[in-house]
């Protein structure tokens, strides 16, 4: 309520993603960006706390690119990390019952370079926060195996919803 939203899908390329996040920042001037991605080996809701400077994958983005180490800007900070009180954040959505923990590494894909790109925005316009959440497949998520973890769907969204609201309370002093 009082929060005004609006969605964008990345390209799971690492070329292209920057300048559509670019792009999106720049049309809608957001105070706030919050990126979901999906990891298929998590477990809960994971809130990332760090972007490394790092691009890396054997299998390749949609794209067909592979990059091999290789610094997502040359020179730049070799991480960087979000100024939203993560752990606060943390404890408001186990207080609505969801499974999340913190992570410290956003891994070597496409999502890491995301976020790194958010938070290098961030820094050139302070008042703006980013964060980057990962979510595990959810039940009935047609690549979900026996093996592989799960997490209803109706928990991730109150998790990204009590995510929102709890920065926009903090924002308005509730």
């Amino acid at each position: 309520e009082g929060v005004d939203v609006a969605l964008a899908q990345m390209p799971v390329s690492f070329g292209r993603v920057a300048a559509a996040l670019r792009g999106e920042v720049e049309h809608h001037r957001p105070d706030l960006i919050v990126m979901l991605g999906q990891s298929a080996s998590a477990d809960c809701v994971k809130l990332e706390r760090v972007a490394l400077n790092m691009m890396d994958s054997a299998a390749g983005d949609n794209d067909g690119y592979t990059p091999n180490e290789e610094p997502i800007s040359k020179g730049g900070e070799v991480a960087l990390l979000t100024t939203l009180p993560i752990k606060s954040l943390r404890s408001a959505i186990e207080a609505v019952g969801v499974r999340v923990k913190i992570s410290n590494s956003a891994g070597l894909y496409v999502c890491n370079r995301l976020y790194y790109e958010a938070l290098r925005l961030c820094n050139e316009h302070p008042s703006m926060q980013a964060i980057f959440i990962h979510l595990p497949l959810y039940e009935g998520h047609p690549s979900a195996k026996s093996d592989k973890p799960t997490l209803p769907l109706g928990d991730m969204i109150l998790a990204v919803q009590t995510l929102i609201k709890e920065i926009y309370d903090k924002k308005r002093g509730v």
